[in-house]
């Protein structure tokens, strides 16, 4: 794509979501974080990308805003911090805690399984799955 883009349709907006993303790899790179470019809206003249940006923990991991809600509000919700990146088996599937929303009050656990897809499990499956007891105001 060459020309200058005189209306943003969807093909447009990739475009211009995989130019960024190129372009901030270098930035990131610099400043020893992660940019992460996320959803978009848009319309005929204008478009909106959510940027985010988050601080790389000594494993090489992005610290993200589902791992800090995790690490700060784990025991308001039957967990202790460390449960983080632990794995359980659900449904005879294995997943690893990534992270805590908070705000989903039915599935705030998030969980990654071995193919790398995110899933959301209420509080009280995982506890049971890692062999806790579930408290009963959960």
């Amino acid at each position: 794509m060459e020309t200058k883009i005189t209306k943003l349709d969807k093909l447009t907006v990739k475009h211009i979501a995989k130019r960024l993303t190129t372009a901030v790899k270098p930035l990131a790179k610099e400043l020893g974080v992660a940019i992460d470019l996320g959803s978009c809206t848009f319309g005929a003249s204008n478009c909106r990308f959510q940027l985010k940006v988050a601080l790389i923990d000594s494993d090489g991991k992005a610290i993200t805003e589902d791992i800090d809600c995790f690490r700060s509000n784990a025991k308001l919700f039957g967990f202790e911090p460390d449960d983080l990146g632990k794995e359980f088996a659900y449904q005879g599937q294995s997943y690893t805690i990534c992270g805590l929303r908070p705000k989903s009050r039915k599935y705030p656990v998030i969980a990654q399984s071995d193919n790398g897809k995110n899933y959301k499990f209420p509080c009280r499956s995982v506890l049971g799955a890692l062999g806790r007891e579930v408290p009963d105001w959960l």
